[in-house]
């Protein structure tokens, strides 16, 4: 069973201050084939991911404690910003992971790390019913690990082979029946 607990965030961007639901404990039983976990009781995807209303910062919990530089403040506030209208959609809970990702990319984070932030966006939108969204982050997210194959970002051969079977399944999804052979 998922449990949750609400916290107080800082935001490191905009100093807001504001409510979440953190999650304590889930449990998971089996998975899909892109490795989206079926949980047991609440799905606590869309609660591990936070964003600020006011700015847009998005991260796990670390992230709000760890700091932002003034480039990544600056791409925040230019390109962020004017989407928070997008995180307070009730039915919309995977744009805390896009920006999530593109807060990543814009620190320079390796593409394993930007394409699981798409990854799991690609997830609560399948569990939201928003297909064209989930189509969207699979994209994004087969791109980066395609990339982190490429650039050697893969520490060991099985971390490789995870990555690489992914790749595989993704392009599956997507309908790339040549690519996913591939």
């Amino acid at each position: 069973m998922t449990t949750l607990t609400e916290e107080i965030r800082a935001c490191p961007v905009c100093e807001a201050r504001f409510a979440v639901n953190a999650v304590d404990s889930c449990g998971s039983h089996g998975a899909d084939s892109d490795f989206r976990p079926h949980y047991w009781g609440t799905d606590p995807l869309e609660n591990y991911v936070h964003s600020c209303v006011e700015c847009g910062f998005s991260g796990y919990h670390q992230d709000f404690l760890d700091g932002v530089t003034e480039t990544v403040i600056r791409k925040i506030r230019k390109f962020l910003s004017p989407r928070t209208r997008d995180l307070q959609r009730a039915n919309a809970p995977f744009f805390r992971y896009e920006f999530m990702a593109l807060i990543y990319e814009w620190e320079d984070r390796n593409s394993l790390e930007v394409g699981d932030s798409f990854l799991k966006a690609s997830w609560v939108a399948r569990a939201r019913s928003n297909r064209e969204k989930e189509r969207l982050y699979q994209r994004e997210a087969v791109r980066r690990f395609e990339e982190a194959l490429e650039i050697g970002e893969c520490q060991d051969q099985s971390q490789r082979a995870v990555i690489s079977y992914l790749v595989g399944d993704l392009h599956r999804r997507l309908n790339r029946r040549r690519r996913a052979e591939t």
